[in-house]
């Protein structure tokens, strides 16, 4: 991107130069509009068998779109356990049955941010199947939606 990264008291150039793992690293860079934004950097070290010498590359993903999605979820998880800690004063009825296995892993998986798609891959149903869980889990729960079972399910500590 045109910017230098390391100089002569580098560690990363030092980390090379003892064959030391280099690791992967997230930094926050101003390129040359003044723009800010937020890469992934992965370093590879070539060496040159023949001259012994090496190269040091580095590649830059950018990661701002990511990195602003990771800070939206953050939030939406604290206001969905600020919520959950709210005590319910009308009280809510007890599950009818106990929640299945498999409902328990589709509510903690939609509580930590997962998405439909996401997780009918994980499980290795269809969308229609997953959808059909979510509507036995509201009978089950007494709830009407996706993020009121999941808050039920929190209040309750069923995940």
């Amino acid at each position: 991107m045109g910017t230098r990264v390391w100089g002569d008291n580098c560690s990363i150039r030092g980390r090379a130069v003892s064959h030391l793992e280099i690791p992967n690293y997230d930094l926050e860079v101003k390129i040359r509009s003044g723009r800010r934004m937020w890469v992934s950097v992965s370093t590879l070290v070539y060496e040159n068998v023949r001259n012994h010498r090496r190269l040091i590359v580095h590649f830059a993903h950018d990661t701002t779109e990511e990195k602003k999605n990771n800070e939206v979820l953050r939030k939406v998880r604290d206001l969905s356990r600020q919520l959950a800690s709210i005590p319910d004063l009308v009280g809510r009825p007890a599950p009818v049955s106990p929640l299945s296995e498999q409902e328990r892993e589709i509510l903690q998986m939609f509580s930590i941010g997962r998405n439909s798609t996401d997780i009918a891959r994980k499980l290795g149903i269809t969308l229609q199947t997953l959808r059909n869980h979510l509507h036995h889990i509201n009978q089950k729960l007494h709830t009407h939606n996706r993020l009121e079972a999941v808050t039920h399910a929190i209040q309750r500590k069923l995940v």
